[in-house]
């Protein structure tokens, strides 16, 4: 992977999408969202190679909480490549790019640097908490809502389960992969995290950015210890 493409990971409603658009506009960077490509990816997918894009989710509802949860994982993992081949063509288009979502972090360590990835935390309490605030999370819960032909006690265990099933799939703990964190708890204020990231990043300053040879893996500095706050 080339080191002109930034990795913002993290679990559900750590803020990355709120960050990578700040990052974005300040350093002119091409930035792509996980679920850009999501449903484009879906139609290239092969029975042989891809088990869970082309699995029958007809009876998803009576899934168990770790069929789902590994279901979610699952295409996760399966799109990753697909994602790598996108971001590889970006960064012959593009000075800077910038990915933000959900990646296989043991499939991403394999073709990019970890002084390239930060990975964004929330505590489990505040992440169920915000959930269904995103927007794309509302619109699930509104399609739950407005589901005919089932009682309200069903909606509300879809609802949860749904929940936890994300949640659940992609809570990881960034250290054991001995990537860079920063916490939405202690971080606040999405400029703030912003500022962290870029210093990580070795962004912060764009006239050195500028002259910077992005190909020399040895070209920046120190990153910060991995833990934070």
């Amino acid at each position: 992977m080339n080191r002109n493409v930034f990795f913002i990971l993290g679990c559900p409603c750590a803020g990355k999408t709120t960050v990578a658009k700040l990052l974005a506009q300040r350093n002119k960077m091409y930035c792509l969202n996980g679920d850009d490509r999501r449903f484009e990816y879906y139609k290239h997918a092969d029975k042989a190679k891809h088990k869970y894009m082309t699995m029958d989710a007809s009876s998803f509802w009576d899934w168990s909480l770790s069929e789902m949860a590994a279901w979610e994982k699952g295409v996760v993992s399966e799109q990753t490549p697909m994602i790598m081949e996108d971001l590889n063509r970006l960064s012959e288009e593009h000075d800077l790019v910038l990915f933000e979502g959900m990646l296989d972090i043991n499939y991403l360590l394999s073709v990019a640097d970890r002084d390239r990835i930060v990975y964004l935390t929330v505590d489990r309490e505040m992440c169920e908490k915000d959930f269904f605030g995103r927007g794309d999370h509302n619109g699930m819960l509104t399609a739950i809502m407005n589901t005919e032909g089932i009682s309200d006690e069903e909606k509300k265990r879809r609802i949860e389960i749904r929940r936890e099933a994300a949640i659940t799939a992609f809570y990881e703990d960034a250290q054991s992969f001995g990537l860079q964190s920063f916490s939405r708890k202690n971080i606040s204020v999405p400029a703030e995290m912003a500022n962290k990231i870029e210093r990580f990043f070795g962004l912060s300053d764009s006239a050195a950015r500028d002259n910077r040879d992005l190909s020399d893996p040895g070209s920046r500095g120190k990153s910060e210890s991995v833990s934070e706050g």
